[in-house]
């Protein structure tokens, strides 16, 4: 489904599959585009292949050439509610919110959840279940919650 979405580049031979007995990973559940903010972006490089995934962007997402996204991945760049509990009463004023990056050749496992201001360096895996909250290298294989450094794929 798409909401409201200001500006959206899609490349060649993009997959999405979501819904009933696609994965069983997945657990049947619907991928979603949504965006909250008028001039929010979402570029899609080539070749990108995505399992139920949930994309809620203010700000900008973009993916690389060549990237898989395991099922039911999370991304969003925005914090959705400020953090000052007054504010958060009456409106979401102040929330805070930075682009996501994820660079070519990039696998993110199933499940996993990037946040806000992330970049995920070119040819890295994130394992599975892994809290994204700050950036990772290239050539890396970073898993957990939160999310580091495991070892470097290539020496």
């Amino acid at each position: 489904m798409i909401y409201s979405i200001c500006f959206i580049t899609i490349g060649d031979n993009f997959c999405m599959t979501n819904g009933d007995h696609v994965n069983p990973i997945s657990a049947n559940l619907q991928g979603s585009f949504y965006t909250d903010c008028d001039d929010a972006e979402i570029c899609i490089g080539d070749n990108v292949g995505m399992s139920s995934t949930r994309m809620w962007i203010h700000d900008k997402l973009t993916i690389g050439n060549n990237v898989k996204i395991g099922a039911c991945v999370l991304l969003i760049d925005t914090d959705t509610h400020p953090m000052d509990y007054e504010i958060r009463r009456t409106s979401n004023k102040g929330t805070k919110y930075a682009p996501i990056v994820i660079e070519d050749d990039v696998w993110i496992g199933a499940h996993s959840i990037v946040l806000k201001g992330v970049t995920i360096g070119a040819r890295s895996i994130i394992g599975a279940g892994s809290v994204v909250t700050k950036d990772f290298p290239s050539d890396c294989l970073a898993a957990g919650n939160p999310c580091k450094v495991i070892r470097y794929l290539h020496p």
